[in-house]
């Protein structure tokens, strides 16, 4: 039976996942990772502790599947990584600055020194705080581990290195290339003047690919470790959010979806960059070659959800746990009585006031029970991310469905808390949390020639179930919405008093 192979690399572990011909899934297994917080705004992880945990997916899987005969792999990564790897394809550190962590400040303000901000934004869509990105991460390496700057052959992206380490080939694909820091939209190359700004050897960033380009085949080690046949073909592979854009059906102009998981962010198609100065949407380059992704999103959303599960339910355990969770929410009303979450634990995406925003529970009474904090957590991510995505509802982009994929799609009362805080359909596919992966296997499928184009997802994704708003409630939420932006606000100010008091 032929397959395709996908790894989907997210912020909390790796889903290995099979996939037959016509994209409908074989089977998948999961592996967690740790991420560290050794200072403030900084979140790290170890790359090895990836591939340990993608070796013994893939074994399991491989036997659980023993028919599937792989024609084709293919990653996606979350993003915004600098990995840095000598000329040998050796990991030069054990841990890595992820996506969002914020340790590159200086290195931003100093870049913006000498470069303008809105002329950097408007090149490369790149909307979210600056220190995020890869290039200032990369002049961090600069000013405190010269050494390992000096050794780098390649900075790396988190997929790429996946790749590297299944190919022994180090080059990177448009959709991660473009959350860089260097990349222009328009033109699809770096920009050697903002490498020259920035003091960085443009020689140091990988070689750009097309996502469905195959960019090497499986080692004979590899093979032995995960447990699959050596000469596979691998796919370069894509960027999570565009990964997921893809499997959730989200290529042509005028498609929509929202990712719901660790983060979220709502996403629409686009045949060119869409780039917004004063609400700084995020626009990384599509992996399905001459579109666009313009994005907003938060950064804590399941990962807030899961704080808050683990600190105010310590006793609902197990994987169900955010079903009864979600039941005990449903005693409560909309509103949960007053009762709001401010979900920024993770700190303030381009859309808040300011990144030192931090997370609070508000309004807290006497008479509150532990149903109105269930109910107000479930609100408060899907209130924060409504209040995000404005930009893009205001422009038109958002029609009246929205297509949600990831863990936060999985439960019904979730699903129905964003119909009635957005006031639109929300609709659900069987794909659910495997987009990502789904969307890795697709650009697998093209490059290898088992499919012509992406055309074949769209079969995938008949079948919708689809939840109505209850417009009472949108009503009400509305009226609560300018309390609920004025206590981000009010986050965010004193977010910025408690940053310069540490310093």
């Amino acid at each position: 039976m032929k397959a395709l192979l996908a790894f989907d690399l997210g912020t909390s572990g790796v889903k290995c996942s099979l996939f037959n011909e016509e994209g409908q899934l074989l089977g998948s297994r999961y592996g967690e990772y740790e991420t560290y917080y050794p200072q403030p705004d900084w979140r790290q992880q170890r790359p090895m502790d990836w591939i340990v945990q993608i070796r013994e997916a893939c074994r399991a899987l491989s036997k659980e599947v023993p028919e599937a005969e792989v024609c084709g792999i293919g990653v996606s990564g979350h993003s915004l990584g600098a990995i840095p790897v000598d000329a040998q394809g050796n990991l030069l550190v054990e841990f890595m600055p992820i996506w969002s962590d914020a340790r590159a400040r200086a290195q931003a303000e100093r870049f913006f020194e000498k470069a303008s901000h809105k002329e950097w934004y408007e090149t490369t869509g790149n909307g979210f705080p600056a220190e995020l990105y890869s290039l200032f991460k990369i002049m961090w390496y600069q000013d405190n581990e010269p050494e390992v700057y000096e050794k780098a052959a390649k900075f790396i992206g988190t997929k790429d290195f996946v790749n590297l380490y299944l190919t022994g080939n180090a080059v990177t694909d448009i959709s991660y290339a473009s959350g860089c820091g260097l990349y222009d939209l328009k033109k699809g190359c770096y920009r050697a003047d903002y490498a020259k700004t920035a003091g960085v050897d443009l020689e140091k960033m990988p070689e750009i690919v097309a996502s469905h380009a195959i960019i090497g085949h499986v080692t004979a080690k590899a093979a032995q470790e995960l447990g699959i046949a050596e000469g596979i073909p691998v796919a370069a592979g894509g960027v999570d959010n565009a990964c997921m854009a893809l499997g959730a059906g989200c290529f042509e102009e005028g498609d929509v979806y929202a990712s719901l998981g660790s983060s979220a962010w709502i996403t629409a198609s686009a045949n060119k960059p869409v780039v917004d100065y004063d609400n700084m949407v995020y626009t990384f380059a599509h992996c399905v070659p001459g579109h666009f992704i313009p994005s907003l999103g938060i950064f804590a959303s399941g990962s807030a959800l899961a704080w808050a599960a683990d600190n105010f339910f310590p006793d609902i355990t197990g994987s169900g746990r955010f079903d009864e969770i979600g039941a005990l929410a449903e005693q409560s009303v909309a509103g949960a009585h007053g009762l709001m979450y401010n979900p920024c634990l993770a700190g303030g995406s381009s859309a808040d006031k300011s990144p030192n925003i931090r997370g609070c529970l508000f309004n807290m009474e006497l008479g509150h029970t532990k149903a109105d904090v269930a109910r107000a957590a479930f609100e408060g991510i899907a209130m924060h991310l409504c209040a995000t995505a404005q930009p893009l509802e205001k422009s038109g982009q958002l029609g009246k469905r929205l297509l949600v994929v990831g863990g936060g799609a999985k439960g019904a009362v979730s699903r129905q808390i964003y119909a009635d805080v957005f006031g639109k359909e929300v609709a659900v596919s069987r794909v659910r949390q495997d987009a990502a992966s789904l969307g890795a296997a697709a650009l697998a499928a093209v490059g290898s020639g088992l499919w012509q184009d992406f055309m074949p997802l769209r079969e995938v994704h008949k079948g919708l179930t689809v939840c109505q708003p209850r417009m009472e409630n949108h009503e009400y939420y509305q009226k609560v919405m300018p309390i609920y932006q004025k206590l981000c606000d009010a986050c965010s100010d004193l977010g910025d008093m408690w940053a310069q008091l540490r310093g």
